[in-house]
């Protein structure tokens, strides 16, 4: 029953069990699914004696490596309160508690199946190093089902006859335009041109999603939906040219219906238990098969990255569904972030004003008649350290690997075909950080310290998961903050509201977002309209 990766005598010599806590995991299954399957956790050569605790938890039998990883990430990052459990008569239970900090790896068995779990940040830079026997690319092709691209689609998709598979033929293109170079300067400078646009007082007058209150002279507003509003639609456009967001003008509400509850993708949750998140993944597919099927003249603007893949795939004869599918999973990783850290990085500095008149000054120069001199704001210190604070607090992302054939680790051997995680939030709490870790100190990053380059800050991942993305999404960021921050002055809409609360009850493949109902209301005004206020 316990799989381990010590030897058989080894693993009974150490193994000792707890009493077991035996719950019922109410989210993940109806009352109709077949019994829950046991869900164990134990260690792989703790000096210590081993503790295993064993949880029943709902689960298909046909669960995917991705549906097993995100499970397995939900309950590593979210230990809970036993006033909690006694209330709710449900828990969560955060297996490293039992083995007292180790950062020896472990392992989980699901349904059957065993995940090894990588804590540390020495072991995660030798599985980044192995890219022959530890494997990346199945996890992609459970996207592809999960997503829907029929059997042919993923065929072509992962053809190798002819070189390289499409799939790692994106990826390239995908760094090619990403990485920093020519590609990515004219990527930059389409994406601020939508979101100078877009911050304009008169867009800001004319935004009417959750409007709280508004006059010719301020208007008060729901911060998360603000960001949401002007980042995703300017992305869109930076990606995709003006032809998407006329297809759908509602995409980008689409889409944020979508990633509330695109965690149930990686569940494989069937249409009846999941009908709105279906209900916005086919909208924004049908928008996107309405684009490829237009001419591509009266598609202009698309970036090199949509430009050059597409052009491989119809060679390649793939359906202009599958290539809609195969570009929702790009469009869902460009847009599923950036909005987020906006939104929290502006909500910590409402709640540290002074630090938001220090960053205003800083940026003060890189603004210039509305228009950002990017390469001036990206040398702003400490508007950079808060965004590293930003990720640091709210970054929920994980990477994971197939396990192709035995791999040494350490002292120990990782079996063939078993699953491998790496969940990087436990990382970021770490005393390399200094004190109050679970505070918003951006100075942390400032000065001497080295944090930033530290093996154990990885809001981007790693090795050849790491995150193509991490450039423009920076630039993103900084922008769209500077720009506001210059334009505008934002205050609180009642300065006693909390900070809103991390979600971290829902699995999360980048940055967590609010708990459901949270979010900061904000007052904006014109600093011009502020300045003659008395």
């Amino acid at each position: 029953m316990f799989a381990s990766l010590d030897s058989t005598k080894a693993r009974q010599d150490s193994l000792t069990s707890l009493p077991l806590s035996s719950v019922t995991y109410p989210r993940l299954l109806p009352d109709a699914d077949p019994l829950p399957e046991r869900y164990v956790w134990h260690t792989l050569g703790v000096p210590q004696r081993s503790k295993v605790s064993t949880v029943t938890v709902g689960l298909r039998r046909n669960i995917g490596s991705g549906s097993l990883c995100a499970l397995a990430v939900l309950e590593i990052h979210n230990p809970t309160n036993p006033k909690s459990i006694r209330a709710q008569e449900a828990t969560i239970l955060d297996p490293m508690k039992y083995f007292k900090g180790s950062d020896e790896p472990f392992s989980v068995t699901i349904a059957g199946t065993e995940l090894y779990i990588i804590t540390s940040s020495q072991d995660m830079s030798l599985v980044y190093r192995n890219t022959t026997t530890l494997s990346f690319d199945e996890f992609i092709q459970d996207l592809h089902v999960a997503f829907e691209m029929s059997a042919s689609g993923r065929r072509i998709m992962w053809d190798q006859s002819k070189g390289k598979c499409l799939l790692h033929v994106g990826t390239d293109l995908h760094r090619a335009q990403l990485h920093p170079g020519e590609h990515l300067d004219d990527l930059t400078q389409a994406l601020l041109k939508q979101i100078e646009q877009r911050l304009t007082w008169d867009q800001v007058l004319a935004y009417r999603h959750r409007l709280v209150r508004e006059d010719s002279k301020q208007n008060t507003l729901s911060l998360y939906d603000w960001c949401a509003s002007v980042l995703v639609p300017a992305a869109s456009v930076a990606f995709f040219g003006e032809a998407l967001l006329r297809i759908n003008e509602h995409l980008t509400e689409e889409f944020l219906a979508f990633d509330e509850d695109s965690w149930m993708i990686t569940y494989r949750y069937p249409r009846f238990l999941a009908r709105n998140m279906h209900y916005s993944k086919d909208r924004n597919m049908e928008a996107l098969i309405c684009y490829f099927r237009l001419p591509l003249q009266d598609r202009p603007g698309a970036c090199y990255y949509v430009k050059s893949l597409e052009a491989r795939k119809r060679a390649a004869a793939m359906s202009d569904r599958d290539m809609a599918i195969s570009f929702q999973l790009f469009y869902w990783v460009t847009n599923a972030n950036a909005f987020k850290v906006c939104f929290w990085l502006l909500t910590f500095l409402l709640h540290q004003p002074q630090t938001l008149e220090v960053i205003r000054a800083e940026t003060q120069p890189s603004i210039i008649n509305g228009k950002v001199n990017i390469v001036r704001l990206l040398q702003c210190t400490l508007l950079d350290a808060a965004f590293n604070e930003t990720l640091r607090l709210t970054s929920g992302a994980s990477s994971a690997r197939t396990v192709v054939s035995s791999t040494p680790l350490r002292n120990k051997v990782l079996r063939k075909d078993t699953k491998l995680l790496m969940p990087y939030r436990q990382l970021h709490f770490q005393e390399i950080f200094g004190p109050q870790v679970k505070e918003f100190r951006p100075e942390r990053f400032l000065g001497k310290s080295d944090v930033g380059r530290s093996s154990e800050f990885k809001p981007f991942g790693g090795g050849i998961t790491y995150c193509s993305g991490r450039f423009i999404a920076k630039r993103e960021v900084m922008a769209f903050v500077a720009l506001v921050l210059h334009q505008y002055n934002l205050e609180l809409d009642d300065p006693k509201q909390a900070l809103p609360r991390l979600d971290e009850q829902k699995p999360s493949l980048g940055v967590i977002g609010p708990v459901k109902g949270d979010d900061t209301s904000v007052v904006i005004r014109p600093r011009a309209v502020s300045a003659k206020r008395p």
